[in-house]
């Protein structure tokens, strides 16, 4: 197996950032435990290659990575299904925009996918980048290659 086979070649990330968040606050409201949430300022453990660093804005990030999906749009109806539990439960995104009017944050929202060489990269629906507009998070990142990835 080459090692590139045991990681998630597809994956979305949800992140909310801002010098005032606090990432508490996020938590209250969706119910998944964050990759990472940090307040700016705070120290927090950035991984055994880089260690402790210091916050420079507040931050709570979660990611996809645990769907063992390589199909990007199962990884973004997942993101769509933490705001939305239901197709007319818009409780949690309307929670949200006033955390991030009040916090003076913003949402993210990037893709990762690798494919193999030759694909097209996944379009992304317009049906999940209205679902994510509410948030003024409809712009997404998206990281697409069609080669192997070289992970050092």
């Amino acid at each position: 197996m080459r090692s590139s086979d045991a990681l998630p070649e597809t994956f979305v990330t949800l992140r909310f950032v801002g010098d005032e968040l606090d990432p508490s606050h996020v938590s209250a409201i969706l119910p998944v435990t964050p990759k990472r949430a940090h307040r700016k300022g705070e120290i927090f453990d950035a991984g055994a290659r880089i260690g402790p660093l210091q916050g420079r804005t507040g931050v709570w990030y979660f990611d996809t990575r645990d769907l063992r999906s390589r199909d990007l749009l199962a990884h973004l109806r997942r993101i769509v299904k933490l705001l939305y539990p239901k197709p007319d439960d818009f409780d949690r995104v309307k929670r949200l925009q006033e955390l991030l009017a009040r916090e003076h944050a913003r949402a993210e929202v990037s893709c990762f996918w690798y494919g193999k060489p030759g694909t097209d990269p996944p379009a992304i629906p317009q049906a999940i980048r209205d679902a994510l507009k509410p948030l003024q998070a409809d712009t997404i990142e998206t990281e697409f290659h069609t080669a192997e990835p070289s992970f050092a």
